[in-house]
Order: structure tokens, then sequence, then C-alpha cells
């Protein structure tokens, strides 16, 4: 099931869903949203999730994709500007209704197949558009934690053993500032798993310069978000370096990471 974030103001929280916005909505969109959905959404109308994982298979690789919140039902937004935001990249599909997503990618209510819709997933990079799950049950059932402790057990076996005759430190940093964006990110989670015996800055230094790079963003912000949570030893000028380079960003992804991050240190709720 759905477990709403309770963070202070959030934007993507919507008013309390009453009868008449559902019924107006849903006759502007076409389509009788689906049952389960509606159940989480009158619980809370929207917002940020507190599991954010969805483990997915995608082009035949195991991949993770980051939901930070699910949208709701008001008259003017939510669900209502699913048709716009999905156009904007490049997605035309009446029968496409987008509910998450970051805009690389979309989580949508698929109509393909009748008035029950199923879940499917969109990639505006690639344009390819693939079902996932049968309901908005079993995706929210899919959802799980943040654990970085996954992306380790995606690392290839390889790759992770430490060679005869090298430390670990020597290792990790051989792949993280290796030309290879596979290798780069399999170096920092070898680096992040061993933050007990390497320290943090030159970790966080190096992943401050893939900001920029869509291929390695993400994994960058969440070693970067990981570090700091879990209380880490680090510099402070990189500590202030990742706020000012979510602020620079200015996108939606980088603003939930910031009051994210700064909800959990402001609250002083401890990471383990």
């Amino acid at each position: 099931m759905i477990i709403w974030n309770a963070t202070p103001d959030d934007p993507n929280r919507l008013p309390a869903l009453t009868d008449d916005v559902l019924t107006e909505v849903e006759t502007r969109l076409g389509v009788k949203l689906p049952t389960d959905y509606l159940e989480a959404i009158r619980i809370q109308n929207g917002g940020y999730v507190e599991n954010r994982d969805l483990p997915i298979t995608w082009n035949g690789q195991a991949d993770i994709a980051l939901v930070d919140s699910i949208a709701g039902v008001g008259r003017h937004k939510g669900l209502i500007e699913s048709k716009a935001l999905l156009t904007e990249w490049g997605v035309e599909d009446e029968r496409l209704i987008a509910f998450a997503g970051d805009g690389h990618f979309f989580l949508a209510f698929d109509y393909h197949e009748g008035a029950t819709p199923k879940i499917a997933y969109i990639d505006t990079d690639t344009e390819e558009i693939d079902v996932l799950f049968d309901s908005f049950s079993q995706f929210s059932e899919a959802l799980t934690t943040v654990d970085m402790a996954m992306f380790a057990e995606m690392t290839p076996e390889p790759i992770t053993e430490m060679k005869q005759g090298k430390t670990l430190l020597d290792d990790a940093r051989r792949l993280l500032y290796s030309e290879e964006p596979k290798e780069k990110l399999d170096g920092a989670v070898i680096w992040f798993n061993g933050l007990d015996s390497l320290e943090a800055n030159e970790l966080v230094r190096e992943l401050l310069t893939w900001m920029d790079d869509e291929t390695l963003r993400e994994t960058a912000t969440s070693v970067i978000q990981e570090v700091i949570i879990r209380r880490k030893p680090l510099d402070q000028q990189l500590f202030e370096a990742f706020f000012e380079t979510l602020h620079r960003q200015d996108d939606v992804y980088s603003k939930q990471r910031y009051e994210e991050t700064m909800y959990i240190l402001d609250n002083d709720i401890r990471v383990e």
C-alpha cells in the first residue's frame, strides 16, 4: 500500500478529494479512475511517498525507478495536468494518464485494453512504453524504501570482489574515475559501502562533478544524500556545494531531494 510522507508544505499534496471534484476530473479525462488508486488518494490527495524505490526490469536489465511522489486529483493540478505534461515530453496518447515520473520517465494508467487500466512505464528518452503491472495495487505493493544495499546487490560480482593485493580504496578509486559510466557507478557504490574505512570527502567531491550528467546524476544525488543523512563526516564546503547544485538545477527532482534531506536533518531523523 502507499505510505505517504508527511512532509510539511508538500507542493504536490492537494486538498482532500470531494465527489464533485472527482466527477469533474473523470469527465474531463474521459475515464473512470481505478478504485485502488482512489482509496490511496482519499487518505492523502497526492504528494511525496515514503517508499519510493520501484524495482523494474527494463530492456532486459534490472533497474530501479525513483518514484518521489504520486499525483492527486484536483480541478487544476494533479492528474488533470497529465496530458500537457506528456505532450511536453513528446508522448501523444489520450489513453495514457501519467501519475508519477520526472519527465525522462513516467508511470501511467494505461487504458489501451479497456476501462480498467494497467500500469505502464514510459521511457521518453527511447520513446518505449511497457506495461509493468496489472493494477495500481500491484504497483504500490512493489514500492520499497531506498536502500543503498540494493544498489550493491545489483553490482556484478566480478567488480565487487576485491582483487588480491588491492586495497578497497585502490579498487573503488580506479572504478570511480573510470571513463566507463557503468564502472563509475560501481565505484561510487563500493566507496559508499566502505565509508567506515574510507573518508567521504573525495567521493562527494567527484560525485558533484556528475550532477549535470543525465546518466550519472541520480546515483550521484542519491549517494551524496545518503552520506549527509547518515551523518558521515563531510567537509562543510562540500555539504553546501551539494545544496547549491540542487538549487541551481531548479527542477522538481532536485527540489524534492533538497526538501527531503532538509526535513530529515531539521527533524533530527536518524537514518541507519
